[in-house]
């Protein structure tokens, strides 16, 4: 299956999802660019090897679980017939009629993110079984991630948006948080994995998650010496991912949005060489392996030296990380149980 979250904020609808698909065939590499291993999971192999979220149109974007295949014909109905539309009634209508009846062991369900330029924002939920969803709720989770982690999620959102945080921080502090509940549990087994990536839609306009660096480490270490990184960022709407999990580079697409993914390498690849082994990422977010400790931090300037660390790249897939007293103080700051309630993992975010 999957794990998407959609949510409306203000005048901005967002989306985020894994990338763990569900294959009869062989696993092409042996674990995701997370170390969580390609495994069998009830006589199939879950595999990070695809995008759930595709732009249909400047304005409008979709996330998907259930049928693959199913699902991707219905988003390329979506896209071809967007325009042409009086309502999403009208549009979601014309897909029950083409598609319909469903068969129901090829369950799909999408959640469409559209944020017109003059307009009020929506989000649309439909599935294979109920059609077109009615309520219209300001939050949707899809897919087949635990009821624990599947309830967890809008609880921090709704304590970001009573706290009045900027709309622009709300996702990168989202992925953090989804992206940590595989550190801590084996949610591969749930047929949810990989990276972690999303979009925000807001005022005409698609915005991917700025390019963003994972750094895991022992919390409980005396020393910041042993660690991973893991780079992800999108270009012209495929996820890019450097792992040195993996020691490689690997891109997520999908094909209603990148017909041609030989075409895009072409005119990526050598930017894609160089970015992986820069510093220029917006967000760093730091992740403890041993403890719920998470830590997001923002660039706002890339010109400037930042306050909390430094990155040189040495060869051959190889870094240099150095990092402030003030930053090495609060990534191993232990965690702390206050039985009051509180969310179980401790969150920090910094401007660097």
């Amino acid at each position: 299956m999957t794990y998407c979250f959609a949510w409306k904020y203000g005048d901005t609808v967002y989306l985020l999802a894994d990338t763990a698909a569900t294959k009869s065939s062989l696993p092409n590499f042996d674990k995701s660019s997370f170390g969580q291993l390609h495994d069998k999971v009830r006589g199939e192999y879950v595999e990070e090897s695809l995008l759930k979220i595709v732009p249909i149109a400047p304005d409008t974007a979709i996330a998907f679980a259930g049928d693959v295949q199913l699902a991707t014909a219905i988003i390329e109905f979506l896209k071809e017939n967007f325009c042409s539309a009086e309502t999403f009634a009208n549009l979601f209508g014309k897909v029950n009629a083409s598609f319909g009846p469903f068969d129901p062991k090829r369950p799909v369900e999408l959640l469409l993110a559209y944020a017109p330029s003059n307009g009020d924002p929506k989000l649309i939920h439909w599935n294979s079984k109920h059609g077109l969803d009615s309520n219209q709720f300001d939050y949707y989770t899809i897919g087949s991630l635990t009821s624990y982690h599947a309830a967890l999620t809008p609880l921090v959102l709704s304590m970001l948006v009573n706290g009045k945080l900027a709309s622009g921080r709300i996702l990168p502090i989202l992925i953090a948080i989804v992206q940590s509940y595989g550190i801590h549990s084996n949610i591969i087994e749930q047929n949810v994995g990989g990276i972690i990536f999303g979009l925000r839609v807001c005022n005409g306009k698609i915005i991917w998650q700025e390019d963003t660096n994972f750094v895991l480490y022992n919390s409980t270490a005396e020393k910041f010496e042993t660690f991973d990184l893991i780079s992800a960022f999108v270009r012209d709407n495929v996820v890019v991912v450097n792992s040195s999990f993996t020691n490689d580079i690997r891109g997520f697409a999908h094909s209603v949005s990148t017909p041609s993914i030989q075409a895009w390498q072409e005119s990526w690849n050598s930017f894609i060489v160089s970015h992986t082994n820069s510093d220029k990422y917006r967000y760093w977010v730091f992740l403890s392996t041993a403890k719920k400790v998470i830590t997001v931090l923002l660039r706002d300037n890339f010109d400037n030296e930042n306050n909390y660390f430094s990155l040189q790249y040495l060869g051959d897939g190889n870094f240099s990380f150095g990092l402030s007293q003030e930053l090495m103080a609060l990534l191993m700051e232990p965690l702390m149980d206050r039985g009051d309630g509180s969310l179980p993992f401790r969150l920090n975010f910094r401007n660097a």
